[in-house]
């Protein structure tokens, strides 16, 4: 099951994604299991990607090479 975020329940910015067959039949697929609209299942998809991302970039710092020039 899909944590739903209830900050992204009202977006007002517009824009255009061209999507793999496959990836938008599993996103298809998701959305009817969730009862949620394509749109939601995207958004949270990228929210989640988006908060891993910054996770990971909190663990792991940049690495600098051993002379100290980074």
């Amino acid at each position: 099951m899909m944590y739903i975020d209830r900050e992204l329940l009202n977006p007002v910015i517009p824009g255009t994604i061209r999507f793999t067959s496959v990836l938008f039949d599993w996103l298809q697929e998701v959305s009817e299991q969730e009862k949620m609209s394509f749109n939601q299942v995207v958004l949270q998809c990228c929210k989640n990607c988006m908060v891993e991302d910054r996770r990971d970039a909190e663990i792991s710092p940049t690495e600098q090479t051993s002379d100290g020039n980074g």
